[in-house]
């Protein structure tokens, strides 16, 4: 039997050429059209999304279509108590999924996220979908990094809007700008034996300067609207005016001046700024004249 009969008419390729071409093509610039071509496929085909996970999408298809699928018939006889199973592991499943994405979240790796993200929220229903708006509203609260308001945006507008709207409501209503009564009226934040309650001060510090950072940049992509904005920094302002007048409130004061000063960033206000300029400073401490100072300095 010939070589050629054994062969089966495969083809046979020396795979020392092979590497010769591989090392050769990997120094030169990728072709135009190439590029096109991968970026046209990602763009509408979700299986070429890196690391698309096609199990998962289709077990959450296969979910969808169960829920869709149940029918009740209509019982002519009497009417008997249905028992109703719910599966309230598929949520859990859901906000673990989501929270792994959001933990992988770089700079680096974002657009790869983003992908899977806009991939697995697509077909969610609204209740799991409220869920995972909690979830990256805590990570948000954690992080001023915009990668994860970005995350946002990969939801629906409509449901962004309805959303946000609500939440920033609540945090009016609730004055969420500041922390609770019992640190509010602690008087010796800073003394020794206050530890816990210094540290979950500087807790809610950090959550809710994340937070007003948050709502600068989301208003201003979703309307453009200065009318929340200046809501925001008025109840601020007031509550500055409320405790200024008594050092024993030095840490409410400079948290209120630190949200004031983030607001005028995004949005000034002449009249605020004339009037944070007009503050004596002689009766203050040099960390709340600092503050203070900042905003004379940035709005001479």
């Amino acid at each position: 039997m010939t070589d050629n009969e054994n062969d089966l008419g495969f083809v046979k390729l020396n795979m020392e050429k092979i590497n010769e071409i591989y090392e050769k093509s990997r120094h030169e610039p990728i072709n135009e059209n190439l590029q096109k071509k991968a970026m046209e496929l990602i763009n509408n085909y979700n299986c070429f999304v890196s690391n698309y996970d096609a199990k998962s999408l289709w077990e959450k298809k296969k979910l969808i279509q169960q829920k869709k699928n149940v029918k009740y018939t209509p019982n002519n006889t009497r009417n008997k108590p249905r028992v109703i199973l719910i599966d309230f592991c598929d949520e859990m499943k859901c906000k673990k999924e989501f929270i792994s994405y959001l933990n992988k979240l770089t700079d680096l790796n974002k657009e790869i996220i983003y992908n899977k993200i806009s991939l697995f929220i697509k077909e969610l229903d609204i209740n799991i979908l409220n869920s995972l708006f909690d979830v990256l509203i805590n990570f948000i609260k954690i992080s001023s990094n915009n990668i994860y308001i970005d995350v946002l945006f990969l939801f629906d507008i409509n449901y962004i809007n309805n959303n946000i709207n609500n939440y920033f409501e609540q945090f009016l209503i609730n004055k969420k700008w500041l922390p609770e009564e019992i640190i509010i009226d602690c008087k010796i934040l800073y003394d020794n034996d206050n530890y816990d309650k210094y540290c979950s001060y500087i807790k809610i510090k950090k959550n809710v300067i994340s937070l007003i950072k948050a709502f600068m940049i989301i208003f201003k992509k979703i309307d453009n609207d200065d009318i929340k904005i200046n809501q925001l920094l008025g109840e601020i302002y007031k509550d500055i005016q409320k405790y200024l007048s008594n050092n024993n409130f030095k840490h409410i004061i400079e948290l209120l001046l630190d949200e004031l000063l983030i607001i005028l960033e995004y949005s000034p206000n002449k009249e605020i700024i004339e009037n944070i300029k007009n503050i004596n400073l002689e009766s203050f401490e040099y960390s709340t004249k600092f503050k203070l100072m900042k905003i004379f300095e940035y709005y001479r």
